[in-house]
């Protein structure tokens, strides 16, 4: 056991005597990045006499950038119903009371195509709002609000329209503008 004290003793001594000179060493070499003084004095020489880089924006930026384009969004998009060409060409939609093709724009929206997805889902057609970038999927009967962001029920919409115009006094009466 006492032998292997003094070897534990004699190691630990001689691995202290050792990082002590190398830190003594480290010490002394420790300074700046280029030992030598002529690297340090040209670096010195070209940060001195480097003229500074200014960005200055372009014009064209500039105008971007202080007016962005508002967003205007489309009035409500109703799909009222389709019909669908077993010869596999194009089908006919009615959207917003107007009779429209596949693949075509109405009202500043892209209309896609008809497509069915899955047994439960039914078929649907593809929308696309290029003034928000919103894609969404209407099903015959559907109506799509941009300001709320919300698809409704066609008969659900009509139903408040007209329980709103029975409120308000103005259905069956005839109204004359002088």
């Amino acid at each position: 056991m006492k032998v292997v004290n003094r070897i534990f003793l004699c190691s630990t001594l001689v691995s202290l005597l050792a990082g002590t000179s190398l830190l003594s060493h480290a010490e002394e070499d420790f300074g700046r990045l280029f030992s030598r003084p002529q690297e340090r004095k040209n670096l010195d020489y070209l940060r001195k006499n480097q003229p500074l880089k200014t960005i200055k924006p372009e014009a064209a930026e500039m105008d971007s950038m202080v007016e962005p384009a508002p967003i205007v969004l489309p009035e409500p998009i109703k799909l009222q119903g389709y019909v669908k060409r077993s010869d596999g060409q194009k089908s006919t939609l009615w959207i917003n009371d107007q009779a429209v093709q596949e693949d075509s724009v109405v009202d500043d929206v892209n209309i896609g195509k008809l497509t069915g997805r899955g047994k439960n889902n039914g078929e649907g057609l593809d929308v696309k709002i290029p003034a928000n970038g919103k894609q969404l999927r209407l099903k015959a009967g559907q109506v799509y609000e941009p300001e709320t962001n919300q698809i409704k029920e066609l008969k659900t919409v009509e139903k408040e329209k007209q329980i709103y115009l029975e409120e308000t006094g103005a259905i069956g009466e005839e109204q004359y503008l002088p």
